[in-house]
């Protein structure tokens, strides 16, 4: 039965035409339900098969914690190259840049110089079709002493990376003038339709030196799990493919109530994600299911009491008061199914943890965050599974994500 929901869930993942934005592993149940969670299954199978040098269609990509997200290439129509964000794809008023005075009506500030520093350098690498990538450096990057190590570092977004400059790829980025890592080849006769296909064929370019193009490919064969470390990994996706068994109808039904707008906005699985995130903020990890119950229970109850006290209506006071009660009363009515489901959640974050840790192992970038006590070092953003169409992001929350949370908005400031 479960083969059957996962193709269709396949299917239906690979209809998503533009890349703007990648789920975590985890969430796919929350996502698509039943079909998301045997799909998690499949996810971590292709990701054993990978490791285990088995002959799989799927594969792996270093996730970068780059920005801005650039999309360039050739128009399908009328063959011009052309810069922007992902914005390009926009249904109305596509902000697609053909030259400067484009990039100056539609964009503002750094990330204006940004985009003509790609339109100048990236056009003279003869990519054909339309590709995206994250922006990695382009005058900002710097030799630093870090922990001992001489460095080339550049700080894109809230990661600072740094490469031994007599490295191969540091003497490449010494000599850049910009630094951008392509992953993502869209194909299509026309801007609406286009469809995602991943990676890029970086070999493909000319070879400018003014431009460090970086693979984001992640080669799986030069690493492997040993007998305990596969046996680990065995028993989560057997005890996962268990959970998703007895707890399908429970996920399908968090999944087919919850939603954005109406009755569903209010549904107690609609809070779920927002939770997690939340937890991650503040640095708690599940460690007891029972207690993580508890903090959704107050989670929901907050949210749902901030509409009680901003409402100025009596009657619009009960309503909420009335959605809140049978909220709380949902969550406690079905508390060993939800035991069940974070249980499972917890379960995926492990096993997504064992292979986020073997990977680590085969990056060739120093990765930091800057605090104000200095550089503290950290694991890289994560990694992008893709298969059967589909794609999904391995990344440790704990870290990547409380960094992204507040380690970037402080730096703003």
């Amino acid at each position: 039965m479960h083969l059957v929901l996962t193709h269709d869930f396949f299917r239906k993942m690979a209809e998503v035409v533009k890349l703007k934005h990648l789920e975590h592993l985890e969430d796919e149940v929350l996502n698509y339900g039943s079909a998301g969670c045997f799909a998690i299954v499949n996810f971590l199978r292709s990701v054993r098969d990978m490791v285990g040098k088995t002959k799989t269609t799927a594969t792996i990509s270093t996730k970068w914690d780059g920005a801005p997200s650039v999309v360039c290439g050739k128009h399908p129509i009328n063959g011009m190259f052309f810069v922007g964000t992902k914005s390009v794809f926009n249904k109305t008023e596509p902000k697609m840049c053909f030259n400067k005075t484009d990039i100056d009506e539609f964009y503002q500030g750094e990330l204006n110089q940004k985009l003509k520093d790609c339109l100048e350098h990236f056009s003279k690498l003869g990519i054909k079709g339309v590709i995206q990538g994250d922006l990695l450096f382009t005058n900002d990057k710097k030799m630093e002493n870090v922990n001992g190590d001489r460095l080339i570092t550049f700080r894109p977004n809230t990661i600072t990376y740094g490469v031994e400059e007599d490295s191969d790829v540091g003497k490449k980025i010494k000599r850049a003038k910009i630094g951008v890592v392509f992953h993502t080849s869209y194909r299509g006769t026309d801007m609406e339709s286009m469809s995602v296909t991943p990676g890029v064929d970086i070999d493909s370019f000319r070879e400018v030196p003014d431009v460090a193009v970086i693979s984001s490919k992640t080669d799986t064969q030069q690493v492997s799990f040993n007998d305990r470390e596969n046996t680990k990994l065995e028993a989560y996706i057997t005890k996962i493919n268990r959970m998703c068994q007895i707890s399908k109808d429970f996920h399908n039904h968090l999944h087919k109530n919850s939603g954005t707008s109406g009755d569903q906005k209010w549904f107690v699985g609609s809070f779920l994600k927002p939770f997690f995130n939340a937890q991650i903020r503040d640095a708690k990890a599940i460690t007891n299911v029972k207690q993580t119950i508890d903090r959704f229970v107050k989670f929901y109850s907050d949210k749902v009491e901030k509409e009680i006290d901003k409402s100025k209506q009596e009657k619009t006071k009960q309503k909420y008061r009335d959605i809140l009660d049978s909220g709380v009363i949902y969550i406690r009515g079905h508390q060993k199914e939800f035991q069940a489901f974070i249980s499972l959640y917890k379960t995926v974050q492990d096993a997504k943890q064992l292979v986020i840790d073997k990977l680590d192992k085969l990056e060739k970038f120093k990765t930091f965050v800057q605090t104000e006590d200095g550089y503290k070092v950290v694991g890289g953003e994560g990694y992008v599974l893709h298969h059967e169409g589909s794609m999904v992001k391995l990344v440790n929350r704990l870290e990547f994500s409380k960094n992204n949370f507040t380690i970037e908005k402080n730096w703003k400031k």
